[in-house]
């Protein structure tokens, strides 16, 4: 993109947001951009670069809109049946004392607490009451975090839940909200994290990272798969978008679990 003022923009988001937006591919950050162009009603980006000098609160409302993600519990139901598979093997195998889970870009906590209610069921299914399960939730948005740990959600974000399941984890505060349980947020951590400038956690069972590192420039993509690599235990499950895949150094340190649904483990490099 060679247009002046798309590039004054970017490096506005840089400086002013602290956003590394040349991870970034610039067709992502120009469709983002033109979400609030249009709603700001600026017909180019010379308008819209006016716009934010003029009204400095837009650049939160950019911001929310660069780093924004479309969640809803149990997205994808034939990866989370596959998850369920992998969480009961480790929930039957007695030898394994505790299940360690990285969600990385968890935006406003559907995955966290989705997977802590499908551990909790399998739990109890295998009645199995002394399994510690930590899921550290992070991502880069303080906001969006905030949102998360109060755990409300509306009614639309459950279309791939059962009823009783909701009734089961969630106090009904409305006709269209619900809140999760307390015995669910207590196995989420959330924390603040940028997957780029950070380290990776450690000791984790899965890391979980879909629909995230599609937004990044290939050599960005390599690094972060390598973190997700040292973040793991030996055997540990890395899970990926639909559309997104190893490539680099990374196709040797992990081997398909189940490649349809970008369910990997991890590989000891030598």
């Amino acid at each position: 993109m060679d247009d002046m003022y798309f590039k004054r923009i970017k490096r506005d988001i840089g400086t002013k947001l602290k956003i590394q937006v040349d991870q970034y591919k610039d067709t992502y950050i120009l469709r983002r951009v033109s979400v609030r162009m249009r709603l700001c009603k600026c017909k180019d980006f010379k308008e819209y670069y006016e716009y934010l000098t003029k009204n400095p609160s837009e650049y939160e409302k950019l911001e929310n809109t660069l780093t924004v993600n479309v969640t809803e519990f149990w997205r994808d139901r034939t990866v989370y049946n596959e998850l369920r598979n992998v969480f009961e093997k480790m929930v039957t195998d007695r030898t394994i004392r505790s299940i360690r889970i990285w969600s990385a870009g968890c935006s406003s906590g559907e995955e966290p607490y989705g997977l802590a209610v499908m551990i909790k069921e399998l739990m109890e299914k295998h009645n199995q009451k002394f399994l510690r399960v930590m899921i550290t939730a992070t991502d880069l948005d303080k906001e969006i975090l905030e949102r998360a740990k109060e755990g409300t959600y509306i009614s639309k974000q459950f279309k791939n839940m059962d009823q009783d399941v909701i009734d089961k984890y969630f106090d009904k505060l409305n006709d269209k909200e619900y809140q999760i349980k307390k015995e669910i947020k207590r196995m989420v951590q959330f924390k603040k994290h940028d997957l780029i400038k950070e380290g990776p956690m450690k000791d984790m069972n899965m890391v979980l990272c879909r629909n995230v590192i599609i937004y990044f420039e290939k050599d960005i993509q390599e690094k972060l798969f390598m973190k997700f690599h040292e973040a793991l235990n030996d055997g540990g499950y890395l899970v990926l978008g639909k559309t997104e895949m190893l490539h680099g150094d990374s196709r040797n340190a992990f081997k398909p679990s189940n490649h349809r649904e970008r369910i990997y483990q991890k590989l000891k490099i030598n």
